[in-house]
């Protein structure tokens, strides 16, 4: 049975995807799949580097369907090195992003228990 606050959320998801998602081309070597409807955010990520603490910030986070991303035929998850282009609703390419988290950290997170949304961390390239 599905947890009430997992409903929940997926309502929400789908409800901020509908008003303010973008649609992207998610990229691996020479893979790719087209997401629609995709919302973003922005990570706050505390890195500590011997006797320094620093707080950085990713420069988006894409927040995706984890049953969407889809390459080769074969559910994946997100790698360093992958590519996110933003697109237009003519679907030209925006921004790039490179797929990458400070301080050794996954470049993801699932973003509920039952591991339905992916929220992927990223560097703006261009």
């Amino acid at each position: 049975m599905t947890h009430p606050l997992t409903a929940l959320l997926a309502v929400v998801q789908r409800a901020a995807a509908a008003t303010c998602g973008c649609d992207i081309l998610y990229q691996r070597a020479a893979e790719s799949v087209a997401i629609s409807d995709v919302t973003y955010g922005r990570s706050e990520v505390t890195v500590e580097l011997a006797e320094e603490v620093r707080v950085e910030f990713t420069d988006r986070d894409f927040i995706v369907q984890a049953s969407l991303l889809i390459l080769n035929s074969l559910a994946v998850i997100p790698q360093r090195g992958d590519r996110i282009l933003e697109l237009d609703s003519e679907g030209e390419t925006v921004a790039t992003y490179e797929v990458l988290a400070p301080g050794g950290m996954r470049p993801y997170r699932y973003c509920d228990p039952q591991q339905t949304l992916l929220r992927i961390h990223t560097k703006k390239l261009s």
